[in-house]
């Protein structure tokens, strides 16, 4: 038989093999479709709004009801209620009644006339989205509240018609980094990290079922039949991967800062080295359950150890070998580069050589040990 015919007769094989196990089809159909789904539901809003906030109000003054009026104007916040007594914003916030609390302590207003009067934010750092959100939208709502008294206590004691807005006003935007909004931030990394870690689980599934139900001394694979079998999957993914670009670039209409065909390439290098290591597992292990759950480790940690979220140029030794040991911490970096910002040379050609290296480590000496399995009966039925 030739290559052509092998690669061939291998792909037909698997995708009768797919259609016969539901559950198997399930891992290429139904499942990311889920679980993407929810994700791109969840995240749609884009950004965190209305997180309730108490107030504290021990000084019953303007400055109060105009932090008050503005807490509740605030996009990012609700006012949760007034409260006069730290213990009862703590019991609440125990209670995820509220996420924060702002305290308004005694003599406010009078200590604002002689210098400064400081208002206290107290918040639950359990919840670091939450707690990045407040405090940035409570400083907001501090420093307007400030505007206002400034204006107020210099028109007080200046002529008339001289209190004017500053001659030079800060105004600061966001540049060369993504928009404030979780749903591109995070759907466009969730999305990748689901369907790398659901594509590696398919195809130890599908290499590993061939030895624990004996069936693979009738199909005596060699390369290009390891290839064909591969094939339904690598095409599967990346027309999946075709779907999560245009859902946000084309449905929920972010801008694509570079270009989407590099990108795709980085979603065929991200497949290929993560098939690699997948032949790699059950080559080595032989068997299915304990492949499953080197791949649970290996892939199931990748969002983690990537750098998207928490850098890791100040990380342990070990969390920056074992992140770009990972695929899809270059495959990020790679996402970066195309989505968000646009690059350029090596900027763009180093993810796609680190993936396609850890394909061509892992996928040859996977590929012979799978295959030395194939030919022993003793590693066949193992569970």
């Amino acid at each position: 038989m030739t290559q052509r015919a092998g690669f061939k007769a291998s792909f037909v094989r698997e995708c009768r093999c797919l259609a016969r196990s539901p559950w198997d089809l399930a891992l290429l159909t139904w499942i990311p479709l889920l679980l993407c789904g929810v994700i791109a539901w969840q995240l749609s809003g884009g950004v965190v709004r209305d997180l309730p906030v108490l107030l504290i109000v021990q000084d019953d003054s303007a400055i109060s009801r105009d932090l008050a009026i503005r807490i509740e104007a605030a996009p990012g916040l609700t006012l949760a209620g007034l409260v006069s007594d730290l213990a009862t914003a703590e019991r609440l916030v125990r209670s995820h009644k509220a996420h924060a609390a702002l305290l308004v302590p005694r003599g406010t207003a009078e200590r604002a006339l002689m210098g400064q009067a400081p208002v206290i934010l107290y918040f639950n750092a359990s919840y670091p989205a939450a707690a990045a959100t407040i405090q940035r939208e409570v400083a907001a709502v501090v420093d307007a509240a400030n505007m206002r008294l400034a204006a107020e206590q210099t028109a007080a004691i200046a002529p008339q018609g001289s209190v004017r807005p500053a001659p030079v006003r800060a105004v600061t935007v966001m540049a060369w980094n993504a928009p404030a909004s979780q749903e591109f931030q995070l759907v466009s990394l969730l999305h990748p990290a689901l369907l790398h870690l659901i594509f590696m689980l398919a195809v130890v599934s599908a290499f590993g079922r061939e030895l624990r139900d004996r069936s693979i001394g009738d199909w005596a694979p060699d390369l290009a039949a390891l290839t064909g079998k591969a094939a339904p999957y690598l095409a599967v993914f990346m027309g999946w991967a075709l779907l999560a670009i245009l859902w946000l670039a084309g449905v929920r209409g972010w801008h694509f800062a570079g270009s989407p065909i590099v990108l795709l390439a980085g979603y065929a290098g991200m497949y290929l080295a993560y098939l690699g290591v997948s032949l790699l597992f059950v080559g080595a292990t032989r068997t299915l359950s304990q492949s499953l759950s080197m791949t649970g480790l290996f892939a199931g940690a990748s969002f983690a150890f990537a750098g998207a979220i928490f850098p890791l140029e100040q990380a342990s030794a070990f969390a920056r070998v074992w992140g770009n040991a990972l695929p899809y911490t270059h495959f990020a970096r790679l996402l970066a580069r195309t989505w968000i910002a646009q690059g350029h040379g090596m900027a763009l050609v180093g993810p796609l050589l680190a993936m396609l290296g850890i394909a061509l480590v892992t996928a040859g000496p996977g590929a012979v040990l799978y295959l030395r399995a194939a030919r022993d009966p003793g590693s066949w039925g193992r569970r």
